[in-house]
């Protein structure tokens, strides 16, 4: 995605019907829909969970850098995990 803050437009949340599960390094996440278990370390767990259709991306961002102690999001790392989880469908844009 080459400018993801200017391509998303909504609030991102979750599709329904997943099933999180906490593990030591990240979680487990049950897709029944698509009959598929992802794995995602804590950064993206972080981002998973920020998309409840409460927070714009900007929000998100600004969110998550607040989360790891950073000045400024890491974009980059952002739109490629939001790019999977929308190609995976585990987030959706209402």
């Amino acid at each position: 995605m080459s400018d993801q803050k200017t391509k998303i437009r909504g609030n991102p949340q979750q599709v329904a019907g997943l099933e999180i599960h906490e593990q030591p390094d990240g979680c487990v996440v049950y897709q029944h829909s698509r009959e598929k278990v992802h794995f995602l370390n804590h950064t993206a767990v972080v981002l998973l969970e920020l998309c409840n259709g409460r927070h714009s991306m900007e929000e998100i961002r600004a969110i998550y850098a607040a989360t790891f102690d950073q000045s400024t999001a890491p974009d980059q790392e952002i739109a490629a995990l939001f790019e999977q989880f929308l190609a995976e469908e585990l987030v959706r844009i209402p």
